[in-house]
């Protein structure tokens, strides 16, 4: 692994309720360990670590039009043990505008049209990343199977802690805990323990 690109909540209701139920509420339901993490979007992975690269300059210099419109779709089974169980992002044109910028921007040799391809191609949690753009904010990180009564009790969770899902885009104001407008760019050095991520951020940009 390399550097990640994320996206944080803004500090909030949200975030906090977000952060708890990450930590605290849902890993009693896995039936084994899972590591701690805090709430991101991730907006590109792979990124080169390397010593000359001024990560805050290339945040600074992301031509961003808006800030992100971030909606809660539904929760999501994946195979993969980073996309376990998350909470798909719909695709709004603003967060489709920054991954592009962000893309582009960070990767290097990466031209902005390859960007707008990845960004436009669906793929699901279960695949990978590289693929394609899949918008997601990963509530538990774990590498066996989640079963039926386990899913029940996590869409409980997540019903009970009042964050709203909403299958169709309706558009205008974000509605309550559905999901955030802005938030910050971070960038993560993912080499590390994923329990050491929060301590490894190497730049960052409030939106």
């Amino acid at each position: 692994m390399a550097a990640s690109l994320w996206l944080l909540p803004p500090p909030g209701a949200l975030s906090t309720i977000l952060e708890t139920l990450i930590s605290n509420t849902l890993p009693p339901r896995i039936p084994g360990p899972v590591p701690d993490f805090q709430p991101h979007i991730t907006i590109s992975s792979g990124i080169p670590l390397t010593s000359s690269t001024d990560f805050q300059n290339v945040l600074d210099s992301i031509t961003i039009q808006e800030p992100p419109v971030i909606r809660f779709r539904r929760i999501r089974y994946g195979t993969a043990f980073w996309t376990k169980i998350t909470i798909e992002i719909h695709k709004s044109t603003s967060l489709k505008s920054l991954a592009v910028a962000a893309r582009s921007a960070i990767l290097p040799g990466y031209t902005e049209e390859e960007a707008r391809c990845w960004v436009e191609k669906y793929t699901t949690p279960a695949e990978s990343g590289q693929e394609g753009f899949i918008p997601h904010l990963s509530l538990v990180y774990y590498g066996e199977e989640v079963e039926g009564s386990v899913r029940l009790g996590v869409g409980s969770d997540v019903d009970d802690a009042g964050v709203v899902l909403e299958e169709v885009d309706g558009g205008g104001d974000v509605k309550g805990m559905g999901g955030w407008v802005g938030g910050k760019l971070v960038v993560v050095d993912t080499t590390k323990r994923v329990e050491q991520w929060k301590d490894s951020i190497l730049a960052e940009r409030v939106l």
